[in-house]
């Protein structure tokens, strides 16, 4: 099915790129971040007979939030094997990604609209057990041995846990997209809104920074709202497998313990509880719940 995006999307850079990165033949390649709830929300909101935990008729607001971001999650598959680790490279720079100089090897640049940037991130979970032919080393999985310029890295994720379980597909504009199961993406939300909730509390920082820190911890916690209320009925029928999958590794215990530091923040759950209708934010409070216990 065809689904018309704004034209402020990032849809013309990363509906040609994701097609190539499919073409690759790993489907352990998911689209995260604001861009993936992005994606799914639109598809959802053309698709509204599939159901969602919260129906969009009672949301405070279902503009999606556009980002020009893309973050990209790696199945470990991918690098471990040399030959789709550099084609992935390959395909970033046909489609004019440039490596960042700050973060290079896992972060990647395109100039567009003149000073503007889309910039791709590239993810992936920590690997629970030591791997032939993968190395985690200062914040990245990487190939072993190095794959030099010709490789990529994931920068590494432990919110990634399972995010090769269950996750959600469906089609734009005849391009098959995928994103990680709600489980998945709601630890990753989670991880985010607690990193910046943490420096944007630390008497160390500066006010400018512990602002900014604030903002994102807001954003990641909305975003994590947004992505238990649209969870579809087979998601929710799904989520106790993927639970019972996760919970031996440190990432969901680690979870758990955020879950409940944030929601009982007075502050912070009030931003978040903002808009929505008591008993829906309840219902998204209680699905999480269910899920880190």
């Amino acid at each position: 099915m065809s689904t018309a995006l704004s034209e402020d999307s990032l849809w013309p850079y990363f509906g040609p790129l994701w097609k190539d990165i499919q073409s690759i033949g790993q489907k352990h390649v998911l689209i995260a971040g604001g861009y993936g709830l992005f994606l799914k929300q639109t598809y959802l909101l053309s698709n509204q007979d599939v159901l969602v935990v919260v129906p969009f008729e009672r949301w405070p607001d279902t503009r999606p939030r556009v980002t020009k971001d893309l973050d990209i999650v790696l199945g470990l598959d991918l690098i471990v094997d040399a030959e789709p680790n550099k084609q992935l490279s390959q395909t970033l720079r046909n489609h004019s990604f440039q490596v960042s100089a700050e973060n290079p090897r896992w972060q990647f640049e395109r100039q567009v609209l003149g000073s503007q940037k889309v910039i791709v991130e590239l993810h992936a979970e920590l690997p629970s057990d030591p791997q032939q032919n993968l190395k985690v080393k200062d914040f990245r999985v990487k190939h072993k041995p190095s794959l030099g310029d010709h490789g990529i890295h994931g920068r590494t994720t432990p919110g990634a846990v399972g995010c090769e379980l269950y996750p959600f597909l469906f089609e734009i504009d005849g391009v098959p997209v995928s994103v990680p199961n709600p489980v998945t993406w709601s630890i990753m939300k989670l991880d985010a809104a607690n990193n910046h909730w943490r420096k944007s509390n630390d008497s160390n920082r500066t006010e400018e920074q512990r602002q900014l820190n604030r903002v994102q911890a807001i954003k990641h916690a909305k975003d994590l709202c947004r992505d238990v209320a649209m969870s579809t009925r087979d998601e929710i029928d799904t989520a106790p497998m993927i639970v019972d999958a996760i919970r031996p590794s440190p990432a969901y215990t680690r979870a758990i313990t955020i879950f409940d530091t944030l929601f009982t923040d007075i502050q912070l759950r009030a931003t978040m509880a903002d808009g929505w209708i008591e008993d829906d934010f309840a219902l998204i409070q209680s699905t999480l719940d269910a899920w880190l216990k």
